[in-house]
């Protein structure tokens, strides 16, 4: 059950990265933080080893929604990563998903680096004492990614529910949970009944958890991050970069399709029910923090084609301000909710994980009351059809066959659903803006709208994209 649209708020403003979990052996994470904090070098090293292993298993399950890239790394002398050091570190990582998708883990000399012409435009190239370059795997379109698992659980015989809302949440007589729910198409407000309730609603977990009268413990910390795109010069193509600025704080810079987004500029947010995008203050600062890492190409304002920003769920702990990437499932029964379970950490990366450990978790306290069935990891493609005519925008094509059939057969509501999370026109360098017109009339049979209601949709998807990716004006 979704508050809102599918994969709107979370996943698709993500990084786009099934990360190998390097990050979680940066610089900040010491080894002499990791011996004066046990519990952390616990948890960082078991993080390191699920996004290991949940990388080879999504790109050997579902290759279709990955690409590999290539990810270069410097590493200057003043920053204390020697080469062996870096080597170490990724050796650590093999280790703990062997016969796994490879990292191709190559260390650069200098000679290496000098001959490679976007390398050139490093800052500091003097104080390098090397480059790593690896493979990483892009989530192709974290959107699709989620609307296939939801539609292949409803294959299974879920209940799906997308724009629906949680109003409240109370203990029964007899020990289990009433949920009252509003469903925001309909207007209408159902009432629902279930030994335990599972609260997986990212950032948003203590705003639920709030719904249910009871005195809970906070247990989120939400992160909001920013990123940018732009279009690099053609050395750039294919390539991605990560580092560290002056202050310690990640960059990563990553290729999509033709252009390049880069970021994110973590802060503390508390999450917000109408969404987030880019303040102007954050897209300046980010555009410095990659002039100060590009110094050779001075990117302004004007270079940014759009923006996004989201909200990442961290598990809230003491002394944390920005939260901790511990992943848990938190039993609420020690604070009055026996049978109500909050899941705080969870990330894309290793979403089918959290999947096998929060059922086997619920498994101990309610039984399932079909039999198993195997789960499909595969893509869900749309249906062959030779003969349909096609749409084009911004590098992208699709046959209008399949925004029929994603219309008819995908839980679409309204005219975004359908160009973001069933087709990728909105991920197209011109976020599909010029043919929203075009797909509102080929589905509008279909969807039951009219001249007016086409003109509406068009209006609001332009709306839309302005406020949640800075391009064009408000329409509404």
């Amino acid at each position: 059950m979704a508050r809102s649209r599918k994969a709107d708020h979370i996943s698709s403003r993500s990084s786009r990265l099934q990360h190998c979990g390097l990050t979680y052996f940066s610089p900040g994470r010491s080894i002499w933080n990791f011996l004066r904090h046990p519990r952390m070098a616990f948890e960082h090293l078991e993080l390191a080893r699920r996004a290991m292993r949940d990388r080879s298993r999504f790109v050997t399950t579902t290759p279709e929604r990955v690409r590999a890239i290539r990810f270069h790394m410097p590493l200057y002398r003043h920053e204390g990563i020697p080469p062996w050091k870096a080597r170490l570190g990724f050796r650590l990582l093999e280790m703990m998903d062997r016969g796994g998708a490879p990292l191709d883990f190559e260390i650069l000399s200098t000679d290496r680096i000098i001959s490679t012409p976007a390398l050139n435009h490093l800052r500091d190239s003097e104080k390098l004492a090397g480059l790593v370059r690896f493979t990483e795997y892009q989530f192709d379109w974290p959107e699709r990614i989620c609307v296939d698992t939801v539609l292949n659980a409803h294959d299974l015989g879920a209940t799906v529910r997308n724009y629906t809302r949680v109003t409240s949440i109370g203990k029964c007589p007899d020990a289990s949970w009433r949920v009252d729910i509003l469903d925001l198409r309909t207007g209408l407000a159902e009432a629902l009944h279930a030994k335990i309730v599972l609260n997986a609603a990212g950032a948003w977990v203590d705003q639920v958890a709030g719904a249910s009268r009871l005195s809970l413990p906070r247990v989120n910390q939400g992160l909001k991050g920013t990123n940018v795109a732009v279009r690099l010069p053609p050395e750039f193509q294919g390539l991605a970069f990560e580092t560290a600025l002056e202050n310690g704080d990640p960059f990563y810079l990553i290729p999509w399709r033709d252009l390049h987004y880069f970021g994110p500029r973590d802060q503390p947010h508390d999450p917000d029910p109408a969404g987030f995008s880019a303040d102007e203050d954050t897209i300046l600062g980010l555009v410095w923090d990659f002039n100060s890492v590009f110094p050779g190409i001075p990117l302004s304002r004007e270079d940014v084609l759009y923006s996004w920003a989201g909200v990442r769920p961290r598990t809230a702990r003491p002394g944390h301000p920005d939260g901790c990437e511990a992943v848990l499932l938190h039993d609420m029964a020690g604070a009055g909710a026996p049978g109500y379970f909050i899941y705080t950490g969870g990330l894309l990366m290793t979403h089918r994980q959290a999947g096998v450990s929060i059922t086997d978790a619920l498994r101990r306290h309610i039984r399932p009351t079909n039999s198993s069935r195997p789960i499909s990891y595969a893509a869900r493609t749309f249906p062959p059809d030779k003969e349909s005519q096609t749409l084009s925008s911004g590098g992208e094509t699709v046959r209008l066959a399949d925004l029929r059939f994603a219309t008819e057969h995908e839980h679409v509501l309204n005219l975004d659903d359908l160009m973001f999370r069933r087709v990728p026109f909105g991920w197209s360098e011109g976020m599909g803006l010029d043919i929203a017109e075009a797909v509102a009339e080929a589905v509008s049979d279909i969807m039951g709208w009219s001249t007016a209601e086409v003109g509406y949709q068009v209006e609001r998807y332009k709306a839309h994209v302005a406020r949640d990716f800075g391009v064009g004006l408000p329409c509404i």
